[in-house]
């Protein structure tokens, strides 16, 4: 519940950062907590109302100085994101944190990762999707023939990008056992960057093409020195 004084600066607010807050305010739970854990230690034990009444006062107070389009409605991370990177905004929630706006933008980053293919599946939804315990898919993962990230307490979220015809992309075991020594975060980047020996598309195109050779030795070479 918003305190009154919350709900006062809300009304005084203009049409423009009333759909700005509103935009803000509507994100999904997920969204909340990775935010609330980029910011800072003060924010990650705080309460969803507590949250909330941060993001709103902060919304508030700098999104005078903040251009930004709300209308549609995957717009709302951007939208966040710009309007908590303002100094006001800052100032507010963060005020000793030199590295908000790299987490903020961390932030940003993972959740295009995760959601530009589709909403990432939770364990059940895979197990279901294969046909198979959700056991069998949690053995996959630790063997690194899946593709999960973590969201701490909330389990586990697999990006849609992996599956193709109700199964796992042909090869993408293979890639994943390459790059197991990275964290699945920096898989998922391998496979949705273009790639210089992959004539600039992405090893996740040429994986549903069927070119697991070249994707291979793609992977073998993400991090070190390899010849073009």
């Amino acid at each position: 519940m918003l305190s009154q004084a919350l709900e006062q600066k809300f009304r005084a607010a203009s049409h423009q950062d009333r759909r700005l807050i509103e935009s803000l305010l509507e994100t999904s739970t997920s969204l909340k907590n990775s935010v609330s854990e980029a910011l800072s230690e003060i924010l990650q034990g705080s309460t969803r109302g507590q949250f909330l009444s941060a993001v709103l006062e902060a919304a508030a107070s700098a999104s005078q100085g903040a251009s930004v389009n709300t209308v549609h409605p995957l717009s709302s991370l951007d939208a966040l994101v710009e309007v908590l990177t303002q100094p006001e905004a800052l100032a507010n929630l963060a005020p000793d944190d030199p590295l908000a706006i790299a987490r903020l933008k961390g932030v940003q980053v993972k959740q295009r990762l995760l959601y530009e293919d589709g909403a990432p599946l939770k364990s059940e939804q895979v197990a279901q999707l294969l046909n198979m315990s959700r056991q069998a898919v949690d053995k996959r993962r630790i063997k690194h023939q899946l593709l999960g990230v973590s969201m701490g307490r909330r389990g586990y979220l697999y990006p849609l990008c992996q599956f193709q015809d109700h199964q796992v992309i042909p090869g993408l075991a293979q890639v994943l056992n390459v790059l197991k020594d990275f964290s699945p975060w920096t898989q998922l980047m391998f496979l949705k960057t273009g790639d210089v020996r992959l004539g600039g598309k992405t090893p996740l195109t040429y994986l549903q093409e069927g070119k697991i050779e070249d994707v291979l030795t793609a992977a073998q070479c993400y991090g070190v020195q390899c010849a073009a």
